[in-house]
């Protein structure tokens, strides 16, 4: 009987050392906190997470498995922020009422934003993934998007034949929400879909070592996301449509040929279904340039079209780091056309810059909307996993004499300075 037991825990230990032994977990934690000031009368302290950009905080823990034959396994995300919603909780699964920043009452809980099961076949030539899907490959490397047209609770199938070359066909009943709402599941868990109803995804890209990728992603209209865009302003950084039940394509093109050079084109068609009424065209491009371990310098813009009849938006980030050691100044200009910086409440204002375009739905007066930014921070890395950041912006937002800025006519100044801490493990 000793015998016995001795063997069963010897098997059990050496089970779990080579489950440890393939299981990867990583993830971190940001928070911060900001001193708003509105004009010369409103003053309030507010806390944000400038890196995650995360009302309050973010927890993100990563895990992975897979098997010796590296031929199956499975993801995870546990993440904890909080969440936009007004109704309906995490421990429900009920979706958020309402995905916009101007909203009272930001809850923490925790959520899984993906879980899922993959298997590859044919010396991965072949791909299955099912369950809470969000896979990367096609995820787009620009400053502005950095997503595709988005998975969900379902399966999806890769395909790749040649080296380079990658195919996928997905289909959802659900898909996620955007990181404002700790990127949940849009609807119940047990939600019924038709198969008319279901979002399908088809992706394509091919990458050539060191010399280019170019990549793209379509999406269907469903109900997988609920209900379709609404037409409320978006924020430089978050999706397009948070949703994500409209009919979407997107894509980019990245160059590796040039050393130090960083080159991204990303551009986007969505809401497809109406694009005569609704439609909205972005174009995204992201430029750097590593001249030498200390400079770094490089230029962001993302340029909205839309297709109701108002105004181009359009936005420019002019930025510089220079490094000495540990210490990394840097200074970001910002100037956005027919846009606004972020609305500056207590509810959801924060400490790092973010933007909201205008002309998303019809607007009965069209006036010209901008908003110039400075923004001057200072990075200060303990190691490689660590790093406090202090900075300031300015935010000079205008408009026609006729036009608001929540209270302020013709012109509004914020300021808000704040401090920044990240940890990852």
């Amino acid at each position: 009987m000793k015998r016995i037991l001795v063997i069963a825990l010897i098997t059990a230990f050496t089970a779990t050392a080579a489950f440890a032994q393939n299981l990867t977990l990583g993830g971190y934690f940001n928070s911060g906190l900001g001193m708003v000031m509105i004009g010369e009368d409103e003053i309030f302290l507010k806390a944000f997470g400038v890196d995650s950009d995360s009302n309050g905080y973010r927890f993100r823990l990563n895990g992975s498995y897979q098997n010796e034959e590296r031929s199956a396994g499975a993801r995870f995300r546990l993440q904890s922020q909080r969440t936009t919603a007004l109704s309906g909780t995490a421990a429900s699964g009920a979706a958020p009422s309402d995905h916009s920043h101007n909203v009272s009452g930001f809850n923490m809980y925790f959520s899984i934003p993906f879980a899922y099961g993959f298997a590859n076949f044919f010396e991965n030539k072949l791909g299955f993934s099912a369950g809470i899907v969000d896979d990367s490959s096609w995820q787009t490397a620009d400053w502005w998007f950095n997503d595709d047209a988005g998975e969900g609770l379902g399966v999806l199938l890769k395909i790749n034949p040649i080296t380079g070359l990658n195919f996928g066909f997905g289909a959802y009943t659900i898909a996620q929400l955007g990181g404002g709402a700790n990127n949940v599941l849009a609807r119940n868990i047990d939600t019924r879909v038709d198969l008319e109803n279901a979002k399908y995804t088809i992706s394509a890209s091919y990458t050539l070592k060191d010399a280019f990728y170019i990549g793209a992603s379509f999406r269907t209209e469903s109900t997988a996301g609920g209900a379709n865009a609404t037409g409320t302003t978006a924020t430089v950084g978050s999706t397009i449509d948070d949703n994500k039940g409209s009919s979407m394509v997107v894509g980019d093109l990245r160059i590796f040929a040039v050393p130090n050079l960083t080159a991204v084109v990303a551009a986007a068609a969505d809401n497809l279904q109406d694009f005569e009424n609704r439609g909205l065209m972005f174009i995204s491009e992201t430029f750097a340039y590593k001249f030498n371990d200390e400079l770094n310098i490089g230029i962001n813009a993302v340029q909205f079209i839309y297709q109701n009849g108002n105004n181009m938006s359009m936005l420019f980030n002019l930025w510089g780091s220079y490094a000495f050691g540990n210490v990394v100044p840097r200074m970001d200009l910002v100037y956005f056309l027919n846009g606004t910086s972020d609305r500056a409440t207590a509810a959801a204002a924060s400490a790092n810059p973010r933007y909201h375009r205008r002309g998303y739905a019809p607007l009965s007066n069209a006036a010209e909307h901008s908003v110039l930014s400075i923004r001057p921070s200072v990075r200060i890395n303990l190691d490689g996993r660590t790093h406090f950041e202090i900075g300031n912006v300015t935010y000079i937002d205008s408009a026609t004499s006729n036009q608001t800025f929540w209270g302020n006519t013709g012109e509004r100044i914020t300021n808000v300075f704040y401090l920044d801490f990240r940890w990852n493990f």
